[in-house]
């Protein structure tokens, strides 16, 4: 689907989504990064993932401004065969997965759910707001085991968290995604190098 079609199609978090593309900003850098050769990018998704209403609005942005960049997106419930090759490292199938295609369809790499340094950003914020509530029933316990009032009032600083964050993740977004880009074409260039 395009981005218009998935929009259209969102039951969840549309409106979010929508208001996060047209806020999302690419700057010089970002737009040098991924001009020039055709890139596709396959978003597989379901539109109640937070972190797809985070990161993947820039994305559409992204292939809104440049020309060469094209965005589709796959609904991961319906996709269940092809998002099971793309599995985070402890196995979990997550979502948003994101897929860099060059022009003929190759894969030049993946990202799944979010960038890396998120991950350490989402646990420093736990921890800080454990440190600042220890008067929550079951505060130190792992999310899955807190009571459901501390799952609440963890989840609500988390939102708010990540909606402080969502300019600097968008360009961590960004240079992970160009990065991941940047090697595969590489070590493409580098291969028919050898060859010829």
């Amino acid at each position: 689907m395009s981005t218009e079609e998935y929009v259209a199609r969102m039951t969840l978090n549309k409106e979010l989504f929508a208001r996060r593309i047209a806020e999302a900003t690419i700057t010089a850098d970002e737009r040098q990064a991924f001009a020039g050769a055709p890139l596709r990018l396959l978003a597989i998704t379901e539109d109640f993932c937070g972190d797809s209403a985070q990161f993947l609005p820039p994305l559409a942005r992204l292939a809104e401004e440049l020309e060469n960049v094209e965005l589709r997106f796959l609904l991961r419930d319906a996709q269940r065969e092809l998002a099971s090759g793309y599995l985070r490292k402890d196995g979990y199938q997550a979502i948003p997965v994101i897929i860099a295609l060059d022009a003929e369809g190759n894969e030049l790499g993946f990202l799944i759910e979010r960038p890396e340094r998120v991950y350490q950003a989402f646990a420093d914020e736990t921890r800080r707001f454990a440190g600042e509530h220890p008067e929550l029933d079951g505060i130190s316990r792992t999310y899955d085991r807190m009571p459901d009032a501390t799952k609440q009032a963890v989840r609500a600083n988390i939102d708010q968290f990540r909606a402080s964050r969502q300019d600097a993740w968008t360009r961590w977004l960004f240079e992970d995604l160009a990065e991941l880009v940047g090697r595969a074409l590489a070590s493409s260039r580098a291969q028919l190098d050898a060859a010829g």
